[in-house]
C-alpha cells in the first residue's frame, strides 16, 4: 500500500472520486460485501445489483459515473450486460471484476471497450492505476462538455446577436427593411407609409456623410418618440424610413400623414450648432396579402407625391390613371430587357419603291418584339430600351440579322441609328467586323438618323461620325424630316443621301394644301442639294399620286407593303 501511495496522491485520488456514483454488479452478496466495504473508501455513492437485468434498472434510475461488474452470473451475464450497454450507445467506464483469467474473456472484453480488467481476490496493485485513469476520463469528458456548452452558449448569444443585427439598421437600430418584409406578411391589414426626406443629397454634399448619419439617428429618435400607439416604425434603405398602422381607417392615416409634415415644419434638426429643416414625401398604401405589392405601392406613391415638390403624400390607388400608367411602363422596362437580352427582336422589312421606275429598290429594317409568339410593336420597347441603357445592345441586334438576311441577296437596306450608337465607340468597329463576316458591301446600306439629333449639343461630334460611315460606304438618311426645327446648314455639313419626309405631312396631303406647298418647298430643297426624297405613311393611291405629283424620289408605307420578316418577292 506505502508503495502506491508514493506513486499515486491517494487522498487527491478519494477526493475526486468521492462525488461520484459507482454500480457494483456482483451476484455472490459475500463477494458484494466486501468489495462495498473496500469501495466506501473511495465512493460516497455506491449502487448494487445482483446481475445484468438488475444492472440495467438500476441505470435507468440512477445517474451512474462508472461501473464494475463480476462475468458469471444468473439472468444475464457480466459480458451480455456489457454487451448490451454498448447497443444503447452507452459509454460509461466499466472495469470487470472476475476469477476467470481465460483469453477468451480478455478478448470480449477488448471488443466492448471494457476500460480494465481485474481478477479476484481483489488485486490494490491494479485497481489504484485503472481507478484513477477511469477518473482522468471523466473530469476530461466533463471538461470537455462544459467547454462544449460554453462553446454552444457562446454561438447562441452570438447568433442571436447575429439574428438582432440582421433585422436592424447599423446606425439608428431601428428595424430594417427585412423586418419591414417579415412584418407586412404576418399583419395582412392597415396601411403603410413609406417616407423619404427631402434633398437629403444635398445635405450629404453640403455637410458630409458623417454628418448626415447623424442627421437621420436624430430624425429617427424624433420619429421613435412619436411615432403612433398603433404604428411599428423601420428605416430602410438611405433616408428611407417606413411606419406600418394596425387597423386604421384611411381619414386616420390622412391625419397622421398631415401631423408628420406639420411636426417637421416646426421643428428643426440640431445638430451641434447647425439648425437643419427636414421635410418628407410620403408614398402610402393599404397592406396587401403580397407583401412586395405594399412595397412597390407604396414607391410609386412616393414617386407621385414628389411631383407636387416637397411636404406632400400620395396614398396608391389602382383606378388612378397615373398609377396604371406606371405600372405599365415598368412592366414594359423588364419586358424589353428579356426581349433584348434574350434576342427575341426580330427585323421586320417594309419595302421601299423608286417612283420613277416603280420597282422596290430597298427595304427599312424596323425592329419587331417576339414575346409569347405575339408580334410587340416598337413603341412599347425603343424608349425603355433607351431609359435601361440597352439601345445600343438592340442596335447590335438589327445590324447583326439584318447583315445576315441580306448576305445572299441584292437588295439595299436601311438600318436606324440613335444618337447614342453614333456618340458610343464601338459602331464603326463593329460594322467593319459584320460586312467581313456576312460579306455586305457598304453601299448597300443606309443608316437613318432622326433629324433633331443633327441639332443636339453633341451635333459636332454626330457629324463627324457620320460623315466617317459615308466616308467607308454607307449612306445616310435624316428621318421624320421637317417637325423639328431645321438647321438646313447642318445638311451640308453631313452631306446626306437621303431625306424622309415625316408623315405629319403625308397623311395629309389629300386635304391640307399647306401640307403640299411645304412637302414641295422640301423637295425643291432637296433636289437643290442633290439629296434623294422619301415619303414615309403613303397609305392610298390618292396619296402615291400626289407624291409622285411633288417631285418626291421613293415611297414608303403600307400601300407599298407592310413591315414582314421576309420580302415581297420570296
Amino acid at each position: 500500500m506505502d508503495f502506491f501511495v508514493n506513486k499515486i496522491d491517494l487522498h487527491a485520488l478519494i477526493k475526486r472520486t468521492k462525488p461520484l456514483h459507482l454500480l457494483v454488479v456482483e451476484d455472490d452478496e459475500a463477494m458484494r460485501k466486501v468489495t462495498v466495504t473496500f469501495l466506501n473508501t473511495f465512493f460516497d455513492n455506491i449502487h448494487c445489483a445482483g446481475d445484468g437485468v438488475e444492472a440495467l434498472q438500476v441505470l435507468g434510475e440512477e445517474p451512474i459515473d462508472m461501473i464494475l461488474t463480476d462475468i458469471n452470473m444468473p439472468n444475464m451475464n457480466g459480458l451480455e450486460f456489457i454487451a448490451k450497454l454498448r447497443e444503447m450507445n452507452c459509454d460509461l467506464p466499466i472495469m470487470i471484476l472476475s476469477a476467470h483469467a481465460e483469453p477468451s474473456y480478455f478478448l470480449q472484453s477488448i471488443k466492448y471497450s471494457v476500460d480494465g480488467y481485474l481478477l479476484k481476490p481483489f488485486d490494490i496493485e491494479q485497481f489504484f492505476p485503472l481507478l484513477l485513469k477511469i477518473v482522468k476520463c471523466l473530469e476530461d469528458k466533463k471538461e470537455l462538455l462544459e467547454y462544449h456548452n460554453q462553446l454552444e452558449t457562446m454561438v447562441a448569444q452570438k447568433t442571436k446577436e447575429l439574428e438582432y443585427r440582421c433585422l436592424h439598421e447599423y446606425y439608428t437600430d431601428l428595424p430594417n427593411a427585412i423586418m419591414l418584409h417579415q412584418d407586412l406578411e404576418k399583419w395582412k391589414c392597415g396601411y403603410m407609409l413609406l417616407l423619404d426626406m427631402s434633398h437629403f443629397s444635398v445635405i450629404n454634399k453640403e455637410y458630409g456623410k458623417a454628418f448626415a448619419n447623424h442627421v437621420i439617428i436624430r430624425t429617427a429618435r424624433i420619429l421613435e418618440k412619436h411615432i403612433h400607439k398603433n404604428a411599428k416604425l423601420y428605416k430602410t434603405e438611405s433616408d428611407r424610413f417606413a411606419i406600418l398602422l394596425k387597423e386604421s381607417p384611411l381619414k386616420e392615416v390622412y391625419l397622421y400623414c398631415d401631423q408628420i409634415i406639420s411636426f417637421f415644419d416646426n421643428h428643426n434638426i440640431g445638430i451641434d450648432d447647425t439648425e437643419l429643416n427636414i421635410t418628407f414625401n410620403i408614398g402610402v398604401d393599404k397592406i396587401r396579402a403580397d407583401a412586395s405589392d405594399t412595397l412597390i405601392n407604396c414607391e410609386y406613391a412616393l414617386d407621385k407625391s414628389k411631383e407636387l415638390g416637397s411636404r406632400h403624400y400620395e396614398v396608391f390607388s389602382a383606378r388612378t390613371t397615373a398609377f396604371k400608367d406606371e405600372k405599365e411602363a415598368v412592366k414594359w422596362l423588364r419586358l424589353t430587357r428579356e426581349l433584348i437580352m434574350e434576342e427575341k427582336i426580330e427585323p421586320y422589312y417594309q419595302p421601299i419603291k423608286d417612283l420613277k421606275s416603280g420597282k422596290v429598290v430597298k427595304y427599312e429594317a424596323l425592329a419587331r418584339g417576339i414575346y409569347k409568339d405575339e408580334i410587340v410593336a416598337p413603341h412599347f420597347f425603343v424608349q425603355q430600351a433607351e431609359k435601361l441603357g440597352l439601345s445600343t445592345a438592340l442596335t447590335r441586334l438589327m445590324i447583326n440579322k439584318s447583315f445576315a438576311f441580306f448576305q445572299d441577296k441584292t437588295e439595299e437596306f436601311s438600318i436606324n441609328l440613335t444618337e447614342r450608337d453614333l456618340l458610343e465607340g464601338y459602331l464603326i468597329r463593329f460594322l467593319t467586323e459584320k460586312m467581313k463576316q456576312y460579306s455586305i458591301e457598304p453601299s448597300r446600306i443606309t443608316f437613318e438618323i432622326l433629324e433633331n439629333i443633327t441639332v443636339t449639343k453633341n451635333s459636332k461630334r454626330i457629324t463627324q461620325k457620320l460623315n466617317r460611315l459615308r466616308e467607308i460606304g454607307f449612306q445616310v438618311a435624316i428621318d421624320d424630316f421637317g417637325i423639328e426645327n431645321s438647321n438646313f446648314s447642318r445638311l451640308l455639313e453631313i452631306n446626306i443621301d437621303f431625306i424622309k419626309i415625316d408623315g405629319i405631312f403625308i397623311r395629309d396631303l389629300k386635304e391640307n394644301e399647306k401640307n403640299r406647298m411645304i412637302t414641295r418647298a422640301i423637295v425643291n430643297l432637296a433636289k437643290t442639294l442633290g439629296i434623294k426624297t422619301v415619303a414615309e405613311y403613303v397609305e392610298d393611291a390618292e396619296i402615291y399620286t400626289l407624291i409622285k405629283e411633288c417631285g418626291i424620289d421613293y415611297a414608303q408605307g403600307y400601300f407599298i407593303g407592310k413591315p414582314a420578316p421576309k420580302l415581297l418577292d420570296t
